[in-house]
């Protein structure tokens, strides 16, 4: 299972955690700047590549300690901006929550089946929180500490704060946006169309903000690239630690890695959106069917450590 799950994994951290990420950032500065075509992407994409292995592969804690410091506050930015937005439509916030509840239940969405609406569901929020993935374990089992339950308990806070605060902020501030009808579904698969042109991802949330607090993409690209950078770093560690799994523990070896690593940065940011959604969804996926299995064989050990940590806090 664990041989499984590290190359599963790995594949994760190529696509999810580096990707997407980079995709999605570079979709952004190219919006922001007014810039098309592919070359201009691969450009962004090298950028980033080199900033990326600056920290990874040049050991210069710096930046990352900068970024550390520097996503809380726009996290904190992103939050106050959802916030007033959703005020500023405080009248329409039940018909925005109405629709959103209504689109899951109405036959509408079970065109192509009950089944499929649920699938996708899963995949954008296992995408999100990449709860039950096995992932985030990684980096809190480097947590010293003498409770180890205390640990899951504090982890059990990153899906709520994800998906139930941010994630329902944004979806219904795009909710908001489209009111008045601004955008369609159409084209293929569904895409958003705004007139002709199709508009997805991260593009059609800075349009969202953009609209209520003119000047805010600024602050949303500035946002979205420090949140790619802190994810590709947190996974190029998760993928590094599957690496040395299955191939050893070397200098040479985790050098390859990284180098490989920084390649699918820029291959991330010159990719299409479906493409990269697709690679990143199955391996994220994938990785939930190891880690599953693994945590139904520890299961007692869990319910014993959490017994031992309740009965601690319960002595004092």
């Amino acid at each position: 299972l664990a041989v499984i799950f590290a190359i599963f994994c790995l594949g994760g951290s190529f696509g999810g955690g580096n990707a997407f990420q980079a995709n999605q950032a570079t979709t952004q500065i190219s919006t922001m700047l007014g810039l098309a075509g592919g070359a201009t992407r691969t450009i962004i994409g090298i950028i980033m590549a080199v900033l990326v292995a600056v920290v990874i592969i040049g050991g210069i804690k710096r930046i990352a300690s900068v970024t550390e410091k520097l996503v809380p506050l726009m996290a904190i930015i992103y939050i106050i901006a959802s916030l007033i937005i959703i005020f500023a439509h405080f009248s329409e916030i039940p018909d925005a929550i109405g629709q959103i509840i209504g689109g899951a239940f109405t036959p509408e969405a079970g065109v192509g089946g009950i089944a499929g609406v649920i699938i996708q569901g899963f995949r954008r929020a296992a995408f999100s929180n990449e709860a039950g993935a096995g992932s985030a374990a990684i980096a809190h089992s480097a947590v010293r500490t003498k409770y180890p339950a205390s640990e899951g308990l504090v982890a059990l806070l990153e899906p709520f704060i994800d998906t139930v605060v941010i994630c329902t902020m944004t979806a219904i501030v795009i909710v908001l946006f489209n009111m008045d009808g601004y955008f369609q579904y159409g084209g293929v698969g569904g895409n958003v169309m705004i007139g002709d042109t199709v508009v997805n991802g991260v593009d059609l949330t800075a349009r969202a903000y953009d609209d209520v607090l003119p000047g805010f993409n600024i602050v949303l690209t500035v946002a979205i690239v420090l949140f790619a950078f802190s994810t590709m770093i947190s996974w190029s560690y998760y993928g590094l630690q599957s690496w040395k799994y299955l191939f050893g523990r070397s200098a040479a070896s985790d050098l390859s890695f990284k180098l490989l690593f920084c390649v699918f940065v820029v291959i991330g940011a010159a990719a299409s959106l479906g493409s990269v959604l697709a690679f990143s969804d199955a391996m994220i996926l994938a990785m939930v069917f190891p880690n599953m299995i693994g945590l139904f064989f520890l299961f007692p050990k869990v319910r014993e450590e959490l017994a031992r940590y309740l009965e601690a806090i319960g002595r004092t």
